[in-house]
């Protein structure tokens, strides 16, 4: 079933979109030099070592075009380097002065036949959200084995800087840096939402876009900013439905099943389990829609129907009670309930404070992991690998030394209370060892890989792991507790 929104004009696939956006606008920033675009045919057997490859290049002067005129130049200082990570390319340039462009970016690399031109390497955003001051192409001009100058290109208004230098290093190893620059300040969906009318992209892609980007970046919900975030990207997914139900006439297109597929997701993220679970199957529905309205013949795996079919069996499986199996038809997937939301922002900003953990918190924490190492233990069996079983629960068993010896140190009783008869003391020796160090790695695994994230809701079980964690390591060096 799909959501009963009026839209006027069909859609074709993402991936087709942004091919013919960045053609278009390159083809159009390239006519204003009018360049010869027939004789763009490169030898395979001419070896170029500027494609996909590392460099650094130093510029002492650029040259700003805009409408086939030079709108500014001048002399500058400034390093571009450029590193390749699989099938994208990241640049950094460290100071451009008053240039209108991000100093920190990615382009696609889509290949030798669309990359390797006549005299230049060409690299493309694929993107619906045109901002300003984003570069959507790039231009490495050489000349023999030596690298001219490096063009970016804009657009909103079509826009070429172009900066001339000399080559200091190519091939360089990579240093993995990914210094992101954000595009503005915008962290709400009423900003961003407001940016981009600014600069007339309010159409469902770059909302989209924009929501996927946000949704990711805070899709551990490691604290309540995170938690916050995930709501605003639950605003610009609804809004990015309503577009594409307005521009479509109410018809199904190829991008509306993923729409769902995050506007559940986002659900999910915030508790509306209920929500999420009849979001999700609105989502499968929608895609035999989409592909029956749609003259392509696209897979349903890139339409999100495993993530859909995942999410639902994951709701069946651990919040069965949460679903209403009469509320199909009334689920609105443009509602956006905050209710339980601001329940776990409550209780998550309760858990950043530096209290002393509770008797009780300690012993469902440490009752709440054994619980997770008896799920992998049984199933290990059914799949006939006990050994996992007992690399998982040994693994999850580190989470515990932390609590026992706060159970101790906050004088609820001994950490050897939460002993078997055979268990070894070495690992409680190993952990006692170097106990803060230990139980500070602990923290920073669970901000930034958590292994509870598949068995919690709102990481309701990763937030009071860390609160307890660091309350202990606080407590103890103020000495308020010896352990």
């Amino acid at each position: 079933m799909r959501p009963n929104r009026k839209t006027t004009q069909k859609s074709f696939p993402q991936i087709a979109i942004n091919y013919c956006s960045i053609h278009l606008h390159y083809l159009i920033l390239q006519a204003q030099e009018n360049a010869n675009f027939g004789n763009y045919k490169h030898s395979k057997f001419m070896p170029n070592r500027f494609y996909k490859t590392n460099f650094r290049f130093v510029a002492n002067r650029y040259e700003e075009w805009q409408a086939g005129r030079c709108i500014s130049k001048g002399p500058i200082a400034t390093e571009i380097v450029a590193e390749v990570s699989g099938n994208s390319i990241h640049f950094e340039l460290d100071d451009i002065g008053n240039i209108r462009m991000l100093k920190s970016f990615d382009f696609d690399i889509y290949g030798e036949d669309y990359c390797i031109l006549q005299d230049r390497i060409q690299y493309a955003l694929g993107t619906n959200d045109f901002n300003p001051i984003v570069p959507i192409v790039c231009n490495i001009f050489y000349r023999g084995n030596t690298m001219e100058y490096v063009r970016f290109a804009m657009t909103n208004p079509d826009r070429l800087v172009e900066f001339y230098g000399t080559l200091v290093q190519c091939g360089q190893p990579s240093t993995g840096r990914r210094t992101q620059t954000s595009t503005d300040n915008a962290n709400t969906a009423e900003k961003i939402l407001n940016e981009l009318r600014g600069y007339g992209m309010l159409n469902t892609g770059a909302v989209f876009e924009r929501a996927v980007k946000l949704f990711n970046t805070n899709s551990k919900v490691a604290n309540v900013e995170q938690l916050k975030a995930i709501l605003e990207s639950l605003k610009l997914f609804v809004k990015a439905l309503a577009l594409d139900q307005d521009e479509n006439d109410g018809e199904a297109t190829l991008a509306t099943p993923n729409i769902l597929m995050y506007i559940a997701l986002c659900n999910f993220k915030i508790g509306n389990m209920n929500q999420a679970y009849w979001v999700a199957k609105q989502g499968l529905d929608a895609i035999d829609d989409a592909l029956e309205n749609s003259p392509l013949i696209v897979p349903k795996s890139q339409l999100g129907e495993e993530t859909l079919n995942l999410l639902m069996k994951a709701i069946e499986a651990e919040h069965s009670g949460d679903i209403e199996y009469d509320e199909f038809s009334s689920i609105d997937p443009f509602e956006i309930d905050t209710r339980l939301l601001d329940i776990a922002i409550s209780r998550m900003s309760t858990n950043d404070e530096m209290v002393k953990p509770t008797k009780e918190i300690i012993k469902k924490m440490i009752d709440t992991i054994s619980q997770i190492q008896d799920q992998f233990d049984e199933a290990a069996e059914q799949i006939g690998d006990v050994m996992k079983g007992v690399q998982m629960r040994n693994a999850l068993e580190q989470f515990k030394f932390p609590l026992f010896f706060a159970w101790q140190g906050y004088k609820y009783g001994w950490h050897t209370d939460w002993c078997k008869e055979g268990d070894s003391l070495f690992p409680f020796m190993m952990f006692e060892a170097n106990m803060k160090k230990n139980t500070q790695d602990l923290i920073d695994m669970l901000q930034t890989q958590s292994p509870f994230v598949y068995f919690e809701r709102n990481s309701a079980i990763t937030n009071t792991l860390i609160a307890i964690y660091k309350a202990f390591i606080n407590d103890i060096d103020n000495n308020t507790i010896k352990v």
